[in-house]
């Protein structure tokens, strides 16, 4: 009825329709733009810290909000771990570790970070994270996490020999494309 022409005509013709209507699957549809979130977390270390450093293992997790393009907000939870070598009440530079950031919607990174730069002052820490999304949402892109820790005890918990052994911190994240 159609002939071979017709039929490959009204094929690209659907084709064409399907692309113009955005039939792509959402994580395709925006997996590149840039990620951004922002919220809280606990942070605990093992063992404390005091003012003598030691080698610390660091266990966070952050509840975000993320948004990838406007008026797309989507809620996060994560868990982040590593080693933070000599650290002390006065010194605390992460090594590297792992984050895995769960999407409300479905969707996970896990995230490598190999290097941070930090600064203490005035009992605050500040500590940026740098490192790469090797699974998941964003995967093969830059991370960076930046994140803001006041104690959650008093400072003069790194006298004692148990240390400082949890803070809250305000908390970043970008994972971005370019």
């Amino acid at each position: 009825m159609f002939g071979r022409y017709g039929v490959r005509v009204s094929l690209c013709a659907m084709a064409l329709a399907a692309a113009s209507l955005g039939w792509a699957p959402a994580a395709q549809a925006h997996a590149h733009a840039p990620l951004s979130c922002s919220g809280q977390e606990s942070t605990s270390y093992s063992p404390g810290l005091t003012v003598e450093p030691r080698d610390v293992g660091i266990e966070a997790h952050p509840t975000y909000t993320c948004t990838d393009r406007p008026g797309h907000v989507v809620s996060a939870t994560g868990t982040i771990e590593g080693i933070s070598p000599g650290a002390s009440c006065l010194a605390l530079v992460t090594a590297g570790g792992r984050e895995t950031v769960y999407y409300a919607d479905g969707g996970e990174s896990v995230i490598v970070y190999t290097s941070s730069v930090g600064t203490r002052a005035l009992g605050a820490h500040t500590l940026q994270l740098l490192g790469t999304v090797v699974e998941g949402r964003g995967k093969g892109h830059r991370a960076v996490r930046s994140v803001q820790t006041l104690p959650g005890t008093l400072p003069t918990d790194c006298l004692t020999p148990d240390g400082l052994r949890q803070a809250f911190a305000g908390v970043e994240l970008e994972i971005d494309p370019s």
